[in-house]
């Protein structure tokens, strides 16, 4: 006698591979979430990186406005550090940082890169759309650009810190935010000339 082999049914073929789709769908979704998130957080830092490099670059440049040993230096105060914010305002809005979460630091460093100074912070004013100065008293007439007491410089820094928010709220655990913050130190040099 010859046995009969049932031949699967296609329609329960179908519906297990729609089961086993569904099964997985969510954990496919929550990956891709998950790596839109942690781009758009590195993305993020990498325009504090950029940011801070530019910031402490200007500051390098512009020293203290060829002003060196005179304070106090209105021009000097007025020109150095404003010109530090608005690039690094600059830097961050066009990477798309949300300013509201942002500090400014300024800061003259020690070997270390550490603040070796008072620290210039300033902080973003919603109503004025500007940074504004909420502490430090490190003189921008008082940095020492090379040219002054023996060929002796400061190295400047800029530190920014930001509270990066979740986008997607798969970061939603982190209730505060995600603190991030970078920092960029470099010597000051010499008032820049121009050449004949």
């Amino acid at each position: 006698m010859m046995k009969r082999t049932r031949k699967p049914d296609a329609r329960g073929q179908r519906g297990q591979s729609i089961a086993e789709f569904a099964l997985i769908l969510p954990i496919l979704a929550t990956i891709l979430v998950a790596i839109l998130e942690f781009g758009m957080a590195f993305d993020a830092d990498l325009a504090l990186e950029a940011a801070s490099r530019e910031g402490a670059r200007v500051g390098a440049s512009l020293g203290n406005d060829g002003t060196q040993g005179i304070c106090p230096n209105a021009t000097a105060e007025a020109v150095v550090d404003p010109g530090i914010v608005k690039t690094v305002k600059s830097s961050l809005l066009g990477a798309g940082v949300n300013m509201t979460s942002v500090t400014i630091w300024i800061f003259g460093a020690d070997a270390s890169g550490n603040p070796a100074t008072d620290i210039n912070k300033y902080s973003w004013n919603i109503g004025t759309s500007t940074f504004d100065k909420q502490s430090g008293n490190f003189t921008a007439c008082g940095r020492h650009d090379g040219t002054f007491g023996g060929g002796v410089y400061d190295d400047i820094g800029v530190q920014i810190q930001y509270t990066y928010t979740s986008k997607t709220g798969l970061l939603a655990i982190f209730t505060g935010g995600l603190p991030m913050t970078a920092r960029a130190v470099m010597p000051i040099g010499p008032p820049w000339q121009l050449l004949p």
